[in-house]
């Protein structure tokens, strides 16, 4: 095979560019989820293998992307240490700005990650916006804290999830409840909940053999394996999600009706200003309340949420919910009461 043989990939066309070539290589690497051999590569673009050397060596050097090798010539992009260039107009660095406010307010754990993330965008949006660019620096100021040890065990258990979760392997974790069982799991999703603070992860358990959501703060360790594992086409987490107040969807059977009665003034107005729930309606009243008709998986993480609103939110069903938070507003009213 002669040299241009080799190279007709890249040079039977005026239009693809010395950058396309590179460009090319380095996302059919970031789609292998296990190391491919330089053979392999060249045979994929029908080009020779010095000219995957020599593209490999000009991502490294020009671009900066972390190339490992291993023996047999057997190469990968090391997804811990990759940067990914993401270009933001300024309304959409403005939604960016919003997220990193939620997160400095109702984070209640430093995150390292996040700091470094946030000082990066801080610097990028110096020359467009630098109002904005300064308060980004602020905000990533106030996460940048210290970790206590039971925040470090915390964020070690989350990057090793995403770590598995972005590799395609299974881990093993070990609960706090239970620190000397390590169980399989595969990692599909991970979410975020405003109830308590929390990060969860959803996939599949091989103790239990179905599908199932750990909260990561109850994680006492996350342990690498070497299995693969692949997602299967019909998870969709949007879909679960979407029956539950926060994470818990409950156990898939027929979702509960959850009906609120909200005082006249302020509370219902603020009812009627969100969308709390994708499943919602709101029904107002002559007095100037409101009822709030929502359909959950599960009741549990709505028990605080109502309970917050204390006098100005009566639950009409279902009646169970009803008597339990009853039950609750009594005894939270005896301690206020006079006993003299």
């Amino acid at each position: 095979m002669t040299h241009l043989q080799q190279d007709r990939y890249f040079k039977n066309s005026r239009a693809t560019k010395r950058s396309t070539r590179l460009k090319d290589i380095e996302e059919y690497l970031l789609t292998r989820r296990q190391p491919v051999s330089v053979k392999a590569i060249a045979g994929y673009f029908q080009v020779h293998r010095a000219t995957i050397y020599r593209s490999l060596s000009d991502l490294e050097t020009e671009w900066e992307v972390p190339i490992m090798r291993e023996g047999g010539g057997r190469v990968w992009i090391d997804r811990q240490h990759y940067l990914t260039d993401v270009r933001l107009n300024l309304n959409e660095a403005t939604t960016v700005f919003i997220a990193a406010r939620l997160l400095a307010r109702y984070s209640d754990k430093p995150n390292p990650h996040a700091v470094r993330a946030l000082n990066k965008l801080s610097i990028a949006l110096a020359h467009v916006a630098p109002h904005m660019a300064r308060h980004i620096a602020q905000t990533s100021d106030h996460l940048d804290r210290g970790l206590n040890e039971s925040q470090q065990e915390y964020l070690g258990c989350l990057e090793a999830l995403t770590q598995a979760w972005a590799d395609g392997v299974r881990a093993a974790i070990v609960q706090r409840e239970a620190p000397d069982v390590e169980r399989l799991f595969e990692p599909y999703f991970i979410e975020p909940s405003a109830v308590g603070y929390s990060t969860y992860v959803i996939g599949y358990d091989h103790h239990r053999r179905d599908i199932r959501t750990f909260k990561v703060e109850r994680l006492l360790r996350v342990r690498l394996t070497a299995d693969a594992y692949a997602i299967p086409a019909g998870f969709d987490p949007y879909t679960l999600l979407a029956g539950a107040w926060g994470v818990n969807w409950g156990a898939g059977g027929q979702p509960t009706d959850v009906v609120l009665r909200f005082a006249a003034g302020r509370a219902a107005q603020r009812v009627r200003e969100t969308n709390w729930h994708e499943t919602q309606r709101i029904e107002d009243l002559p007095d100037g309340g409101c009822i709030l008709n929502i359909q959950v998986g599960s009741t549990q993480e709505m028990k605080p949420w109502i309970r917050q609103w204390g006098c100005d939110c009566e639950v009409l069903a279902p009646a169970e919910l009803r008597a339990e938070i009853g039950e609750e507003m009594k005894q939270a009213g005896e301690l206020y009461t006079d006993s003299d």
